[in-house]
């Protein structure tokens, strides 16, 4: 069974950590939707489905072919996220009437967690950051199943076609997308044309209104990059991200991407063997502070890589075509 992290709080009666789910998922569209698996030791491993079985029609009499369908296992490692919040105990005699020290040290802590799970949600390469996990773009890197590229020379980010946008969608199978996630400035693009063109299409999901692209709701991220690299070649002609460049929030080559995502246990998924955690730690062996310690086990698995699809080499402030 898999839960997002909020629903997986309800079955915990640690209120501390209840509230710092609830302020991890607050606001992020991603880890809003993102369900987990619990799973016993390190890893998970899983067999994706890279050949389908093929079926045919025969004449009387014909010699039947047979046929399978070809996976290839994969596994999802999970590991070590966490920080500690240390608040002096000397401060916390003179200064607590003023102010939740602790409080406000566990709140800079999830934003700092936050920040590290979905970088690496979007950007990991854990054959360069060996701590960490693959994250989508990496797992996202066959052009056959998955990618769409809108740049064909290297180093050189393209315009943004909103029919690739529309051919990465149709690439989705087993279901339909739930997200199109992209960066804030390439929205602003995307919206620019739409307005120019006859408007932005919205829909009310769970009592709010949220914008859609090809009845797509359309979500934005502070941690989707506009200075992704543009050099890796994925065919003879068209060019991407390259994931070996880990995060890519530097201003490499000014390009970005669009992710297309479905959750579930069968689709984008998280893996964790241990849920986000507190440790409190009154006394502490070198300074005279009192601790918060969160930690939690996570990675992230993609079970079929039809389930999601992404539209790289996009230059973000680019003119926006058909």
């Amino acid at each position: 069974m898999a839960l997002t992290l909020v629903e997986a709080s309800k079955y915990s009666n640690d209120v501390l950590q209840r509230g710092i789910i609830e302020l991890l998922v607050k606001d992020d569209p991603v880890l809003e939707r993102l369900q987990f698996k619990d799973i016993k030791g390190n890893g998970l491993t899983y067999n994706v489905e890279t050949t389908m079985s093929n079926a045919q029609f025969y004449d009387v009499g014909d010699t039947w072919v047979e046929s399978s369908s070809v996976v290839t296992p994969a596994t999802a490692f999970t590991k070590i996220l966490g920080g500690d919040a240390d608040v002096d105990n000397f401060l916390k005699k003179t200064r607590s009437d003023q102010n939740d020290l602790m409080g406000e040290q566990i709140d800079a802590k999830i934003k700092a967690l936050r920040w590290a799970f979905n970088l690496q949600l979007l950007y990991g390469y854990a054959t360069t950051e060996t701590k960490a996990f693959d994250g989508i773009q990496y797992l996202l890197r066959s052009t056959t199943y998955n990618t769409v590229t809108v740049a064909s020379v290297t180093e050189t980010p393209a315009a943004l076609s909103l029919a690739k946008v529309e051919e990465a969608i149709d690439m989705v199978k087993n279901g339909k997308a739930d997200m199109l996630l992209m960066s804030k400035a390439l929205r602003r693009y995307i919206n620019k044309f739409l307005n120019g063109v006859g408007g932005i299409t919205k829909t009310d999901i769970q009592g709010k209104t949220v914008q859609t692209l090809f009845d797509v709701p359309v979500a934005v991220s502070d941690y989707v990059s506009n200075g992704e690299s543009c050099d890796l070649d994925y065919n003879s002609s068209n060019y991407g991200h390259n994931y070996a460049d880990g995060t890519g929030l530097g201003d490499d080559d000014g390009a970005t991407s669009i992710f297309v995502l479905q959750f579930g246990p069968k689709a984008l998924c998280g893996v964790q063997s241990l849920p986000i955690t507190t440790e409190k730690f009154d006394k502490l062996e070198t300074k005279d502070a009192s601790r918060v310690r969160i930690k939690w086990y996570p990675s992230i698995m993609l079970q079929s890589i039809i389930s999601c699809a992404k539209v790289t080499g996009i230059d973000y402030d680019g003119t926006v075509v058909v």
